[in-house]
């Protein structure tokens, strides 16, 4: 079978692309797969916040692609991807998870403390990092996980807020960076560290395919926290966290939701779980709109 896929051109990309790549041609030997790289707006334009740019400024022009039969599938950072998407498209698999946490990258010659400058563009980190910790001046940073460290390392910043995941998919070494990084106690984007492998819906047989390298608990997790954020709403540039956890031995699924109450300054929060087997679907989504529902709920009185 020929498989032409579709990626981003930045190298944290490329390496999610032809991970995916290895997972197919370790079940399939005999495929013939292409990676053509497309750009996205999230691509050419890297001077406009993130928030401007409009839904799925990182996966558009992919699904345009997919759509138009130029690919047959695309690997996203299932974060990135909105909770509503094309009808005719799918997320047919998600490989196992990475981190979900995001780390703080730092110098070892600065302490991070009141008045550090910290980067990072996400409006979701933004808005947690200023109730979690109030001291520090957040400003925005665009670019590339390679632009943003050079940028943290020619001094422009004390620290830089990032994904755990991308750091390790890329293997960098802080170390040889001079650079540190520790875990925040922050709530994730919904489906963070998570890769989205999308396909047309009518294409079976590729459907097929993918599903033998998607991970069911990776998969039924970041259902329930996309669709907790999109009960809630605001898409993937709300201040919203999610994370869901499934206990294969219990047979439950644990869901925990989080918005930053921007006008009042504070941080309301949701939680619950169901009992339910590893391909509960329909299970995952009922917890998530209960959940995203009541948050709504809570940030309108």
């Amino acid at each position: 079978m020929k498989l032409v896929i579709g990626s981003r051109g930045s190298k944290l990309a490329l390496a999610q692309t032809y991970y995916v790549k290895e997972l197919l041609e370790r079940i399939d030997k005999n495929l013939d797969i292409e990676i053509k790289i497309i750009k996205t707006k999230g691509d050419i334009n890297q001077r406009a916040p993130i928030s401007q740019l409009g839904l799925g400024v990182f996966s558009r022009e992919l699904d345009i692609k997919m759509l138009n039969h130029e690919i047959d599938i695309a690997v996203h950072s299932l974060k990135d991807v909105p909770t509503l998407w094309n009808r005719d498209l799918t997320i047919a698999a998600t490989p196992e998870r990475e981190s979900y946490y995001d780390v703080m990258v730092y110098r070892r010659d600065k302490e991070i403390g009141d008045n550090s400058i910290v980067g990072t563009s996400s409006i979701r980190r933004r808005a947690f990092l200023s109730l979690k910790y109030p001291g520090i001046k957040i400003v925005p940073l665009r670019g590339n996980l390679d632009t943003r460290l050079k940028k943290l390392r020619d001094g422009k910043y004390e620290g830089i807020v990032v994904a755990e995941a991308g750091l390790r998919r890329l293997k960098i070494d802080l170390d040889t960076l001079n650079l540190d990084s520790v875990r925040l106690e922050i709530p994730p984007a919904p489906a963070q560290g998570v890769i989205g492998v999308a396909a047309r819906k009518k294409d079976r047989e590729i459907i097929k395919l993918l599903k033998r390298i998607n991970d069911s608990k990776t998969y039924l997790e970041s259902t329930a926290e996309r669709w907790a954020l999109r009960t809630y709403g605001g898409g993937c540039q709300a201040p919203f966290g999610a994370l869901a956890r499934y206990d294969i031995r219990r047979r439950e699924l644990h869901l925990i939701c989080s918005v930053v109450d921007l006008e009042n300054r504070r941080i309301l929060e949701e939680e619950g779980r169901i009992k339910c087997d590893i391909g509960d679907i329909e299970g995952a989504k009922k917890l998530a709109r209960d959940l995203g529902s009541k948050l709504r709920e809570k940030i309108e009185l």
